[in-house]
């Protein structure tokens, strides 16, 4: 699975990109719809910039976990994180969104973004990879945590080019590790190994996450 050290680089590295690609969007861009598809289907999709105030609760969840760390039993990994069910948890993280951007403007999300993420890199570094705290379900290890960071990091940075019409952002060592993280939850969740046709890693994450469409009946994994 690679070292802690290994993993916070990996996401410092996935989130240098989306902070680079958040910075230099143009105003129509910020209103570009994301394809996201609410739990509810006759809500509307987030905008990009609705998916950056999702980034800065998503990745600002790893500083909430540093802050209430203590003496607690670990109780998900960086594979069980993704083990819910969309219908509850989908309405919660669609509704965050709006609350994280309300009375802010697109010229203030970089910044926002930036501080987030470069404290989150900052306060891992300084951490062992054994500190447990509150991991939003359940109590989390660091070092888990940060390794689930990156799914979010690489998925939502997909999400980010989908709806911008770029190619992939996405660092080859954060869709290495997504993909190993997916074809994990694939083996709790299912039975068999992914589709012969997704050997390719982004291909795989693109289709186990919901972002291209895919027959096989098992996918996607998570939303």
């Amino acid at each position: 699975m690679g070292s802690y050290e290994t993993t916070i680089d990996t996401l410092a590295g996935e989130l240098a990109r989306v902070e680079a690609a958040f910075r230099g969007l143009t105003g129509p861009e910020w209103a570009a719809s994301t394809l996201l598809v609410p739990v509810d289907p006759d809500l509307p999709h987030w905008t990009v910039f609705e998916l950056a105030g999702h980034f800065d609760i998503s990745i600002g969840l790893t500083r909430m976990l540093i802050d209430g760390r203590g003496d607690l039993q670990p109780a998900r990994d960086r594979t069980s994180f993704f083990i819910n069910p969309r219908s509850e948890t989908g309405p919660v993280v669609y509704g965050y969104a709006y609350t994280m951007v309300e009375g802010k403007t697109p010229a203030d999300m970089p910044g926002v973004l930036a501080e987030t993420f470069g404290k989150t890199i900052e306060e891992c570094r300084a951490l062992p990879a054994d500190t447990v705290g509150p991991g939003y379900f359940a109590p989390m290890q660091l070092d888990e945590f940060v390794a689930s960071r990156v799914v979010e990091a690489v998925v939502h940075g997909l999400d980010l080019t989908l709806a911008l019409g770029r190619d992939t952002i996405a660092t080859p060592e954060g869709i290495a590790l997504t993909a190993s993280i997916l074809d994990d939850l694939l083996a709790r969740r299912t039975l068999g190994r992914r589709p012969a046709d997704l050997y390719d890693d982004l291909a795989w994450v693109m289709a186990a996450s919901g972002r291209a469409e895919h027959l096989d009946n098992r996918l996607p994994l998570i939303g």
